[in-house]
């Protein structure tokens, strides 16, 4: 077990991040830590200011006292723009060295950039895309294609920048926005592969992403809590665009959505994405939750312990890991489940695209007995619906939460119209027939020992035939299976036999 203490110095804010990486690189987040100290605010030189340094200084004296004291086993700390633009950096590093022990590693953009790629491709599943990871004192852009970088680049301006260079930090002139849009066209247009790029998302890094996301959300009522992976139209990044730009210092306080320690630089950085996505002709923005900092953990696993092959894969691994969900029985019900699935999909007709939802259900339907055995079923909805789960959409986290929710129901009800906004009549529908392949499948495997090898399916117009193939005949399991023979009969019109 490795205990990390991870502080990313930037331009707006210092954050420290305390994780315990056990033997096999599964990972769990125990703490977190955010000093808004703006380095970033320097003199007209790039000097970072003495009193911000003092600041930095008292910040990470306090992390590193934290870090001692949870006993962390390594620091990793990075520092980004300020640092990386200051003529006084070596200084800095210095007396952060001599008064802290801190090792700081000033990274270049190009480095910056490639840790934010990492946090992204290690925690979604697009294939493709543009990162935009805007930090108070730079912009990074990464293109990537098939999981490969394909360009990249870090662009001299962060939020932080854009609001000592225009006067944005209160309601913003029509002279100034368009002065603050001709200067970003003028720097996407040093960039010749951005004018290139056709059909992809724009997915967000960073505090102004996850702000403008938290915005949309307020004006949605969007039913989930969950930063990562949220998908916003660029309309509505336009309309937020809009709305922050009429307003005064004084009324930006009150847009839900949007933290008091960052009205004076929103704007700036809002307009950024806003015309980043004009520029690019992008329609839509995924605002990721993982940045620089979760790409500094994923970079330490593959390093030191394992390559993660897989983004869902590896993060239900986790969360099993971390959960101590039992394994073994987890896989048979996800073995015998999908065998169903694919088995019966003509008679079932659950949508192919559900794999992702079966198998995140059957490997974490029990995850709730952490909370209690009693009611486990409806403790694993809310695990699933809260547990940071990557690589699926929010729609399959939701569809993944009920199907597990409704394993042990006699009665497969659903109430879905509270997520209405993310799920349609016919995933309610495949919620309910995949919750039934893993009651059948938990069944079969009542006594979690794998007494049953395999399932062969066949079926016609009166009746389905399970067989189960086992050393000896099942009956435990057989006759737990068959309670949900009323329900099966419902959903297929047909007569279940289990033999």
């Amino acid at each position: 077990m490795n205990r990390l203490g991870i502080i990313d110095i930037g331009s707006n804010s210092v954050r420290l991040v305390i994780v315990d990486v056990d033997n096999e690189g599964y990972f769990s987040i125990i703490n977190e830590f955010k000093e808004t100290v703006r380095l970033g605010d320097t003199d007209k030189n790039s000097v970072l200011k003495p009193e911000r340094v003092q600041k930095a200084l008292y910040t990470l004296q306090t992390f590193k006292t934290i870090c001692e004291a949870v006993r962390a086993d390594r620091i990793i700390c990075v520092a980004t723009a300020a640092v990386r633009k200051a003529p006084n950096q070596q200084e800095f590093v210095d007396t952060v060295r001599k008064n802290t022990g801190i090792d700081v590693d000033v990274l270049q953009g190009s480095k910056e950039a490639i840790f934010a790629y990492y946090g992204v491709i290690h925690s979604m599943n697009e294939k493709k895309g543009l990162i935009m990871d805007i930090g108070g004192g730079s912009t990074e852009l990464v293109h990537f294609e098939d999981h490969m970088v394909k360009n990249s680049i870090s662009l001299p301006f962060g939020s932080i920048d854009l609001a000592k260079k225009f006067d944005v930090s209160g309601s913003v002139s029509y002279e100034n926005a368009q002065k603050l849009k001709e200067f970003l066209f003028a720097q996407f247009d040093n960039v010749p592969w951005l004018k290139k790029l056709k059909d992809l998302p724009l997915i967000g890094v960073g505090g102004t992403i996850r702000t403008i996301g938290k915005i949309d959300k307020k004006f949605r009522q969007y039913p989930l809590n969950l930063a990562h992976n949220y998908k916003i139209h660029s309309q509505n990044v336009h309309n937020i665009y809009s709305i922050v730009k009429e307003k005064p210092a004084e009324k930006r306080t009150k847009i839900k959505g949007l933290s008091k320690d960052r009205t004076d630089i929103f704007f700036g950085a809002c307009a950024a994405v806003w015309h980043l996505l004009e520029y690019c002709s992008i329609k839509n923005v995924i605002v990721s939750g993982s940045g620089i900092r979760e790409g500094l953990i994923y970079d330490f696993i593959e390093k030191n312990h394992r390559p993660i092959e897989n983004v869902l894969d590896f993060s239900i691994e986790n969360i099993m890991a971390k959960f101590k969900v039992d394994k073994q029985h987890a896989y048979q019900v996800l073995k015998l489940s999908s065998s169903m699935y694919s088995q019966l999909g003509d008679l079932l007709k659950i949508p192919k695209s559900a794999e992702n939802v079966l198998k995140t259900a059957a490997m974490l339907h029990d995850s709730g007995i952490n909370i209690s055995y009693y009611d486990h079923n409806s403790h694993s909805f809310y695990m699933i619906l809260n547990s940071g789960i990557n690589g699926l959409t929010h729609r399959e986290i939701v569809m993944s939460a009920f199907a597990a929710s409704l394993h042990r129901h006699k009665k497969l009800k659903l109430d879905w119209k509270e997520y209405s906004q993310i799920l349609s009549k016919d995933d309610a529908d495949s919620i309910i027939k995949i919750s039934l392949l893993l009651r059948l499948s938990e069944s079969f495997d009542t006594c979690m020992d794998n007494f049953i090898e395999d399932v062969t399916c066949e079926f016609d117009n009166e009746k389905a035939v399970i067989n189960l193939i086992a050393p000896k005949k099942p009956n435990v399991e057989i006759n737990r299976a068959l309670y949900a023979a009323d329900v099966f009969e419902k959903l297929t019109n047909r007569k279940l036999v289990i033999q």
